[in-house]
């Protein structure tokens, strides 16, 4: 590589430093020196230009040093101007009055005129009549009948009863209707001094097994089937009810004078001749009231019109189930359609099913009233017989 090559090199990398260096602040290193340099540095590069390879050498550090100097010097004096410039500026721009800024005056807009909304008329057309629909006739829940009793009727000892249960009964009062399956009890009277013959012969046994009685075979049967009887011997007439079944053998009490005429019911209640039901004790209550429409207004053996409203003072051994009921008749036979009022309307027959209902409320008790429950009414069904 030849000399001047050499210095060539030198100047390239040299020229690169100087940009380094101008990139750091030197400024407080360099003196004022370099600046009486200026000319020999000048006539130090010339003179580079005319040296041999073998004198390179010796000139590094010379051009080195040289180059070095002018180059920080360029970048001091740029430094220094800059710095002057930037002072001046700053001092003109605090040096102008800062102009005051009038306050903004918002101009208020024209309000602009309403658009008239312009609706199309539109004729209207005559409605059409359209024709009625019929509605589907609703179906009128079924009035129960007033019931029809006598002012004097049914009062027993509580007087005036009975115009409360002349009253139409508020619906409200009723629960139903159920299906009525009926049959006919009675109270049996059994004449022995008119009986034509006697077949074996057997004692009424009261409590604790006493006997009675002796009444004949037949005798005994009736009044344990229906519950109650009368017996008639050597012209007296003997009133009998059953208490129970005890050790396979009926038992019964006499009735006495003043007592309940035509037997006893459950919880001691008087059995009122068709007024009185025998039920289901599992499903009603004793004392509960049962009206069928059916009923109301039949004549009765004693001339009397039937309300319609009976009331549940016994039970029987077969009367199991719902609307099940066995009507007690008094002294009338339930076969007898000739006197028997409840037997001619087919009550004797279980497969008679009419509409019953359940009744509570204030028509319940006006009902127990009008019928003394659970004592016997004055005016009880008697036989004329």
């Amino acid at each position: 590589m030849s000399g001047l090559t050499t210095i060539s090199l030198r100047l390239v990398l040299l020229g690169a430093l100087t940009v380094t260096v101008a990139c750091g602040d030197m400024q407080g290193r360099i003196n004022t020196e370099i600046e009486s340099n200026d000319l020999a540095s000048s006539n130090a590069i010339r003179t580079v230009e005319m040296v041999t390879e073998e004198d390179a050498d010796e000139l590094d550090e010379l051009i080195n040093n040289l180059l070095y100097k002018e180059a920080v010097a360029s970048v001091v004096d740029f430094h220094a101007e800059t710095t002057q410039k930037n002072k001046e500026e700053k001092e003109q721009a605090a040096a102008k009055p800062e102009p005051k800024q009038e306050p903004k005056v918002e101009t208020p807009k024209a309000a602009e005129p309403k658009k008239e909304e312009v609706k199309p008329v539109v004729k209207e057309e005559p409605k059409k009549e359209e024709p009625k629909k019929e509605e589907p006739k609703k179906e009128q829940p079924k009035t129960i009948p007033a019931p029809q009793v006598k002012p004097t009727e049914g009062a027993g000892s509580v007087g005036g009863v009975a115009s409360t249960v002349q009253k139409t009964p508020p619906k409200e009062d009723f629960e139903g209707p159920g299906k009525l399956k009926p049959t006919i009890y009675y109270f049996v009277v059994i004449n022995e001094d008119k009986a034509s013959k006697c077949d074996d012969r057997m004692g009424l046994h009261g409590q604790g097994g006493k006997k009675l009685l002796t009444v004949c075979k037949r005798t005994h049967k009736a009044c344990a089937l229906q519950g109650s009887c009368g017996v008639i011997q050597n012209g007296r007439m003997h009133y009998f009810n059953i208490i129970g079944r005890f050790q396979n053998q009926e038992r019964f009490f006499e009735i006495e004078k003043g007592g309940c005429r035509y037997g006893y019911g459950v919880n001691s209640s008087c059995l009122d001749p068709f007024y009185t039901l025998a039920a289901d004790l599992t499903i009603y209550k004793p004392g509960e009231v049962i009206f069928i429409p059916s009923v109301v207004g039949l004549e009765l053996p004693d001339g009397s019109k039937h309300s319609g409203y009976f009331i549940i003072r016994d039970k029987g051994r077969g009367i199991i189930g719902r609307g099940r009921f066995d009507f007690y008749s008094g002294e009338y036979h339930w076969n007898d359609k000739k006197n028997n009022s409840l037997a001619k309307i087919g009550f004797a027959d279980v497969t008679t099913n009419v509409p019953y209902y359940r009744v509570k409320g204030e028509t319940a008790k006006a009902v127990l009233a009008s019928r003394d429950f659970p004592r016997l009414p004055v005016n009880a069904v008697g036989s004329d017989k």
